[in-house]
């Protein structure tokens, strides 16, 4: 049995556009777990407004870095980390765009991959370039000011990370893009077709 850990944003966690959650059986994980078979763990470890590095100052416990090694330990020994993060670092008060936020996931990739104390094997690690982001509306449009177009560096810049770090990478903006609802949240039908995408690049690793 392989356990498969998803750790990501609300993209992950499952925000339905402009407000709730999926049911689960809609999540994008929860999906995964239904193709790749009841025999292996997906975990969906998804965190609304989650970053990379970044402490937010208007949301408490949200750098992604503090929180990975105790998510390997907890879940442990994990086979494969799906990683998607980055959308949140465009937030306007982070001041930083996708070349940051790639960076960021780099050093998620490191964390992930340091000695630990239960000698657990290194995870195989699968790295998304996360979606474009369309017009955010409503509360979101002030706090993701400037974010759609750095978001279209998403996919350069998270290949050639993802590439010199020998890991699986997947460009979401290629498969799907957000609802325009609000611009940033998945609908059911884009968890649905990244839920496929990601079956089809990780079978033959589970």
């Amino acid at each position: 049995m392989a356990t498969i850990l998803c750790y990501g944003d609300s993209l992950t966690w499952g925000s339905i556009p402009n407000g709730g959650r999926y049911p689960k059986h809609l999540r994008w994980p929860t999906i995964l777990n239904e193709l790749l078979g009841k025999h292996h763990q997906v975990i969906n470890f998804g965190l609304p407004g989650r970053t990379t590095i970044w402490n937010d100052p208007f949301l408490e416990g949200r750098n992604g870095l503090s929180y990975l090694q105790a998510a390997l330990e907890t879940f442990g020994p994990v086979d494969i980390v799906i990683l998607m993060l980055g959308t949140n670092d465009l937030k306007r008060h982070f001041n930083v765009g996708a070349y940051e936020a790639a960076k960021g996931v780099e050093k998620l990739i490191e964390k992930s991959r340091m000695p630990n104390s239960h000698d657990f094997p290194n995870p195989t690690l699968v790295v998304i370039a996360p979606p474009n982001i369309l017009s955010p509306t409503g509360a979101m449009a002030e706090s993701f000011a400037g974010a759609i177009e750095k978001s279209q560096h998403f996919h350069q810049h998270y290949q050639d990370m993802a590439v010199h770090n020998k890991c699986i990478f997947l460009n979401a903006a290629g498969i799907l893009q957000p609802s325009e609802v609000d611009g940033v949240h998945l609908d059911a039908q884009a968890n649905e077709a990244l839920a496929h995408a990601l079956h089809d690049l990780i079978k033959t690793k589970v």
